[in-house]
């Protein structure tokens, strides 16, 4: 037996056996394969990273993880097998890929590494060497799995195309999938489009478009798994859309009931998901259309439900602040959500005036102080500013550069710090953003404000997949700048994710480097370095 089996015969016994006092139990399996090194269709850069990335986020959610790595087909049913005996009746079993995909006739196909080239006309090939998502389902449902969640980052390209198109045609997308019931997919993309494995060559992330997004989503308590489905739709497709790319996530959803993979054990439900124009407005327009109001004193708040049933939004908003404060109830409050809603999400993809949106969404914060202590407003609010800055930092120069990044700041610490994650949240996507349009040490004061709290708020941050790069190239500024005073706060509260980084940057400094003088007080205090290492901290601290 090999090693590799070896190791796979044993986990699957392990886990097996710390089971086996609960036989009844549900409990949580998962299997994440990720294929990078494929030897007849091109590499990928970042699936092995995004195998292991969700194993991490999953183990922290209870699972437990088999992790299979550039598997060809051998290995890969292997892995399965282990999987296969590693469930039992009434658990939920959770299967990620990262790789190469490829439909045929409606079927899709998960590629192992030894995958062969393959031609026009020699489809066969693909059916004999690669894995039917369809058949995993069925092997998971056939162990008696109550929950069967399937996640594939599979959707990049066609990876049989060929100069001079003597390679096998297709859309190199997938193909929609009806499940069972008990059973939810979630693709990287949609039925036919094609998934982004980086943004661009110099996107330096360690993870693909759709994983480095699911793995911040998986952090986040309360969700389930459609509002997770929902709210990548949305992040996503702004992503891809940045660098003029179409790729919106799909689900198909034959759960019943709602899964939270994870829980904070709070009754209350979770939160509503990030602005998106349709979810949006069309919550709105259910509300409108179906929500009986409760009798008002005042008489003025039936006209204010007309202008709510027409969506006459601006007019709405004008109306509401008529009503006399005595009469302003929880209905008052949830038009001034819809008006809010309605008025402001278009302001999501406007190309009006970057000041322009910035100004109409400030109005409504500051006329109705209420939605400052709204989720979903707290959400959309934060697209918008994301949105907004994102153009201002992509047409400015110079000192305008300097001046959207201060703006963008300033709307991040001054988003209410008291409701959910809203201020981690933004504060992560404006990390995002500025590593992008300006430098990677850029976001690091951003990711900072990100840690600040709520405590939940700074697991996600220390996953973040850009979170590392970001800190060391910020540890390579000079020690007074506001980007290295940052990184030395970022390594104290995120050292279980970030220190064999830092350590492993030492041996690649040369000189009396500014992250040399950083890093080393930080390793030193807490006895990470070894050897030469340590010898060469000390002697540049002692200076």
């Amino acid at each position: 037996m090999s090693k590799t089996n070896l190791c796979l015969a044993i986990l699957a016994l392990g886990i097996a056996i710390s089971f086996a006092t609960t036989a009844h139990a549900e409990k949580r399996v998962a299997l994440l394969v990720g294929n990078n090194a494929y030897q007849n269709v091109p590499r990928l850069q970042t699936a092995v990273n995004d195998a292991r990335a969700v194993g991490t986020a999953l183990r922290g959610l209870g699972f437990s993880v088999i992790l299979a790595e550039n598997q060809s087909r051998r290995a890969m049913s292997e892995a399965l097998l282990a999987f296969d005996k590693a469930i039992e009746p009434g658990d939920i079993a959770l299967f990620f890929f990262a790789g190469h995909g490829f439909e045929i006739r409606g079927q899709n196909y998960l590629l192992p590494t030894d995958i062969p080239e393959v031609r026009e006309g020699q489809e066969e090939l693909i059916r004999d060497s690669a894995f039917p998502a369809d058949r995993i389902i069925d092997r998971l449902q056939g162990r008696g799995a109550r929950t069967t969640v399937l996640v594939l980052d599979a959707c990049r390209n066609n990876p049989f195309e060929r100069p001079g198109g003597r390679g096998l045609r297709g859309s190199g997308g997938l193909a929609m999938m009806t499940p069972a019931e008990g059973v939810f997919i979630m693709f990287s993309a949609g039925a036919r489009q094609t998934a982004l494995d980086r943004l661009s060559t110099n996107d330096r992330a360690s993870n693909s478009v759709f994983t480095r997004n699911l793995v911040r989503r998986l952090a986040e308590p309360d969700l389930t798994l459609v509002q997770i489905a929902k709210r990548l739709q949305i992040e996503v497709r702004q992503l891809a859309a940045s660098v003029g790319g179409d790729q919106t996530p799909a689900y198909y959803d034959q759960v019943v009931g709602e899964i939270v993979l994870n829980s904070s054990g709070n009754t209350t439900p979770a939160g509503p998901p990030p602005p998106q124009t349709a979810a949006l407005l069309s919550d709105v327009d259910k509300r409108a259309a179906e929500a009986v109001p409760a009798p008002s004193v005042d008489p003025a708040i039936a006209e204010l439900d007309a202008l709510a049933a027409a969506k006459s939004w601006s007019e709405l908003r004008g109306h509401l602040t008529t009503v006399r404060p005595t009469a302003r109830d929880a209905h008052w409050a949830s038009l001034a959500e819809q008006a809010a809603i309605g008025e402001l999400t278009p302001l999501v993809t406007s190309t009006r005036p970057f000041g322009d949106r910035l100004a109409t969404l400030e109005h409504y914060a500051t006329t109705f102080q209420i939605l400052n202590d709204n989720p979903k407003f707290l959400a959309l609010r934060g697209s918008i500013v994301l949105s907004a800055f994102g153009e201002c930092l992509e047409e400015g120069y110079g000192a305008v550069l300097a001046d959207c990044r201060r703006g963008l700041e300033g709307f991040v610490r001054t988003t209410p710090q008291s409701v959910g994650t809203a201020r981690a949240d933004l504060a992560r996507g404006a990390a995002h953003l500025v590593g992008r349009k300006l430098n990677r040490s850029a976001a690091v004061p951003f990711f900072a404000i990100a840690i600040e709290a709520p405590a939940e708020a700074n697991v996600a941050a220390c996953m973040d997949p850009d979170l590392t790069d970001a800190v060391i190239a910020a540890l390579g500024r000079p020690p007074d700048w506001d980007e290295a005073k940052a990184a030395e706060a970022l390594t104290e509260a995120c050292w279980s994710a970030l220190g064999t980084a830092i350590v492993a940057q030492v041996a690649r400094e040369t000189g009396d480097s500014y992250y040399l003088g950083n890093a080393c007080p930080i390793l030193l205090r807490r006895d990470a370095l070894t050897g030469l290492r340590a010898a060469r901290c000390r002697e540049i601290k002692s200076r």
